[in-house]
């Protein structure tokens, strides 16, 4: 398990392979989003940070979560219903989604991973990659409409 630090130095050595600077900020939104687990929306890592970090403003959040994006630090998802939301795990795994409250979990399947589409699906277009979303509703959010009754 890679340690804290271990994770920044391997952040900083991608930063540079790509050809961006590591910032100070930069680094602060990274190691906000990857001891996060709970696919934050860029409000919420702003508020997560913007306490120890008063120069940081919103306007950056999503400006650096959009490049960690485009070059593949992060993934983003964004569930039809809900606004944008970040992930730092870029490995294919899938989502279930609830549509009561909108926590997102992750799904990792083998038999999801491989599936092939043939050439009648695709047509002439190219598969560069693709992540299954399940619209769920939660055992938590089950249980609170259980409660109502």
């Amino acid at each position: 398990m890679l340690t804290v630090k271990d994770k920044i130095d391997k952040f900083i050595e991608k930063c540079k392979e790509v050809g961006i600077s590591a910032t100070s900020q930069r680094i602060i939104i990274y190691k906000a989003i990857m001891d996060d687990k709970s696919h934050p929306s860029p409000e919420e890592l702003y508020a997560k940070i913007k306490d120890e970090n008063p120069t940081i403003s919103l306007a950056t959040v999503y400006k650096t979560l959009e490049t960690f994006s485009e070059y593949g630090f992060i993934k983003k998802v964004t569930p039809l219903h809900v606004k944008v939301r970040y992930e730092p795990n870029i490995e294919r795994h899938h989502h279930m989604v609830c549509v009561k409250c909108g926590k997102i979990y992750d799904v990792k399947s083998d038999e999801l991973n491989y599936i092939e589409l043939s050439d009648k699906i695709l047509g002439k277009n190219i598969l560069l990659d693709y992540s299954i979303q399940f619209n769920i509703i939660c055992e938590e959010c089950q249980l609170k409409e259980k409660n109502k009754n």
